[in-house]
């Protein structure tokens, strides 16, 4: 039999007399639980009515997940000897022994195989999007091991220190530090164990899903009864109920520890209740802009440490660059408890809905100290070194590379590479973002930085396009015969420019079934945008109103006082659409800026730039025209040097894409163009615009005059251009 069988027919039976399990379990914990969260369990349990409540539906899974770990750690005492019966069974889990347990059969599994159904009740058969919205993710145990290396955990004082998870989930991290303190203990002291344990000196654990901490319970009491550690079911029964492994959120938790370590999880700000979301902003510094609780993940974990404690997290690394990090960054920079910053970028080493990064920090007042800083990004390139599997990846990062950078081949078929780089850094002040990169490469940003007159945010004004929150709603039906049929008003209907619009120097508008108009029930008034009464878009507010029930889901409008329920969440002035302007997507392979003259509006996943009017720079350029200056300027940004400035400051994603941002971009380095080079610039682009034939010959031209005006050598153009060949 396999643990899902068991996990599916607890499902059933639970279902056929689900108040009885309502009734003893923790029902308050799922009531806020919506149906993207558990449309998994719709696939999952092709049997089972989908007429449940989201909130039915996760207690029952979450029960059944309770069941199935008991079935292991049953299987798991036979094996060790350990006798019980219905009673004991009843002690650990209620109404376990109502669901004909004894025709589970799992003798056919490993002792690895049943261990690894327990850390699969978290995410196997989960899908992404659930797991995106529950902010959890198994860490593979290559990385664990990594991890826990890295604080040094390991060898007889671990006996003495305490260790935290902070987000268990269903024990993954727990599991290889139980195996760790059994290693280290004398086989003398191993029936003091259960007493150790219990005491809370050696693991504490924590999660808010009530079926979490019961599995990573069955995992720490499972571990230490096959490995001889107990041999009484009185045991594990005191180990299940006083294990200190708490249903808390940890970020109410202010205990102090030796050690921390763990993968918190990644919950957005919209995502979290209106209580939640206050207590996190009034006690949290890392809780800035629309931040990632897993940013206060970092900041209390920081907190709790004991001098000279550790902290090894793995994250999204979006706080190194995001607008959302700077509190974090601010914090992390001002406590100087950073050591070492490994961003895996996108390696896929696992199946994280974001790309991750592993944090150390160290509570160690420490001046002037270096951060160690490794990169690793997937690459198409040949590679000299060869590396099986993580495990053999992190041994050669760690024990065996010997230069600030290598090309290594990955996996059983090596059909992977990575590009990995090592390099001491400074950590930014301020809360400036965190851009790091190996010393060779980062000495010719530098140079960039030195030469640069002006930032790019000296010029131009660069806006996010609208974000509805719905675009089901507002874009994706908006064909223009979508909007003929619906006779909506014309001062609502606007041609919208999506990111696969935008080329390198040109808007494909119009030229694709995938094109789309806007329903935008907004204008400007006395520069402000307002929502347009319904009653004065009547055909518009038919549509709405037919679209309420997915329009009003969304809570932090229907909660606002000054909001109306229709309206886009991020809306922008429609004067500055309305202008001449430059585009570009906010995640791409390369600098792909692109002209819109005819005033269409801009989705939430491109970027508009616009001519900033009483500029003290661009005065200089006061004889140019509007359309010259934008011409300058587009061919300015799709050049080489500033691509390669956008990727030594933007970490790389997934597939060799980098994320352009408002930060960063208006941190770009112009440097001191006079005005007969700037209208030269002009002249070319012009010409790239109205004869595509000539654009590689033109691109050169361009990219040489950027070249001059910060007065890069032969070499330094080498560099850059290997840098960036790969995404060309």
């Amino acid at each position: 039999m396999e643990a899902s069988d068991i996990l599916e027919n607890s499902f059933i039976r639970i279902n056929k007399n689900f108040n009885f399990y309502k009734n003893n379990y923790s029902h308050q914990y799922y009531l806020n639980i919506d149906d993207a969260e558990t449309s998994f369990i719709d696939k999952y349990f092709k049997k089972i009515s989908a007429e449940m409540k989201p909130q039915d539906k996760m207690l029952s899974f979450s029960i059944s997940s309770m069941y199935t770990a008991t079935a292991i750690l049953a299987e798991i005492m036979k094996r060790a000897g350990i006798k019980y019966d219905d009673v004991d069974l009843e002690k650990i889990c209620k109404g376990y022994t109502s669901l004909d347990y004894k025709n589970y059969d799992l003798s056919s599994k490993s002792v690895e195989e049943l261990k690894e159904e327990l850390f699969a009740l978290l995410t196997d058969g989960i899908d992404l999007k659930s797991r995106k919205k529950s902010g959890s993710e198994r860490t593979p145990n290559d990385i664990v091991c990594y991890m826990l290396d890295l604080i040094g955990y390991q060898g007889s004082r671990i006996l003495e220190k305490r260790i935290t998870d902070p987000a268990c989930g269903t024990g993954t991290f727990i599991a290889q530090i139980v195996d760790r303190i059994i290693d280290v203990t004398k086989e003398s002291d191993k029936i003091a164990l259960t007493d150790k344990f219990i005491s809370g000196n050696c693991i504490m654990a924590y999660d808010t899903k009530p079926s979490n901490v019961f599995v990573t319970k069955i995992v720490i009491s499972a571990l230490l009864a096959y490995r001889g550690c107990i041999s009484s079911i009185e045991d594990v029964v005191r180990l299940m109920d006083g294990l200190p492994v708490y249903c808390s959120d940890y970020l109410t938790v202010h205990d102090k520890t030796d050690f921390i370590i763990g993968n918190p999880p990644y919950i957005r700000l919209q995502n979290l209740s209106n209580a939640n979301r206050e207590y996190i902003k009034n006690n949290y510094a890392s809780a800035t802009g629309r931040f990632d609780i897993y940013t206060c993940f970092l900041e209390n974990g920081d907190r709790n440490l004991k001098p000279n404690g550790k902290m090894c997290l793995i994250t999204s690394n979006k706080y190194l660059t995001a607008n959302y990090g700077v509190g974090l960054r601010q914090y992390l920079s001002d406590v100087g408890h950073v050591r070492k910053i490994v961003d895996l970028f996108d390696t896929k080493f696992f199946g994280a809905a974001v790309l991750p990064a592993i944090i150390l920090c160290e509570n160690i007042a420490v001046s002037d100290c270096q951060v160690e800083y490794i990169g690793i990004k997937a690459i198409q390139k040949d590679a000299t070194v060869c590396c099986r599997s993580t495990k053999d990846l992190f041994k050669y990062i760690e024990k065996q590379m010997d230069s600030n950078k290598a090309y290594v081949r990955f996996g059983e078929e090596g059909d992977r590479a990575f590009e990995v780089s090592k390099s001491l850094v400074y950590i930014p002040d301020g809360g400036k973002t965190w851009n790091f990169s190996s010393g060779n490469e980062n000495d010719i940003k530098s140079y960039m930085d030195a030469k640069a007159i002006c930032r790019l945010s000296d010029l131009m004004e660069i806006c996010v396009g609208i974000k509805t929150t719905a675009d089901m709603v507002f874009v994706k039906p908006m064909t223009a015969e979508f909007v003929e049929m619906k006779s909506f008003e014309k001062d609502v209907i606007y041609p919208l420019i999506q990111s696969f619009d935008i080329e390198r120097w040109n808007i494909t508008w119009g030229d694709s079934k995938r094109d789309r108009y806007i329903l935008y029930p907004h204008r400007e008034r006395d520069g402000n945008m307002e929502a347009i009464p319904l009653e004065e878009i009547p055909n518009a507010a038919m549509y709405l109103e037919e679209c309420s029930d997915i329009l009003k889901k969304r809570t932090y409008l229907m909660e606002s006082k000054t909001r109306a329920w229709y309206e886009c969440w991020v809306p922008q002035k429609l004067s500055k659409f309305k202008q001449a302007k430059i585009v570009t997507r906010d995640i791409v392979s390369h600098n792909s800026f692109a002209y819109d003259a005819d005033g269409r509006l801009c989705q939430g996943n491109t970027f508009f730039l616009i001519k900033k009017p009483n500029s003290l720079f661009s005065a200089g350029f006061s004889g140019m025209d509007d359309e010259e200056y934008y011409l300058f300027i587009l061919g300015v940004l799709n050049s080489y040097a500033l691509e390669y400035y956008q990727k030594m400051i933007s970490g790389c994603l997934y597939s060799q894409k980098y994320r352009y941002t408002s930060t960063n971009l208006n941190r770009w380095p112009i440097p001191n163009f006079d005005a007969d080079t700037a209208g030269k610039i002009a002249g070319i682009v012009r010409e790239l615009l109205e004869n595509e034939r000539k654009r590689e010959t033109i691109e050169i031209e361009i990219n040489n005059l950027v070249y001059n005006q910060f007065g890069f050598s032969e070499s330094d153009i080498g560099r850059i251009e290997k840098f960036i060949q790969v995404t060309m």
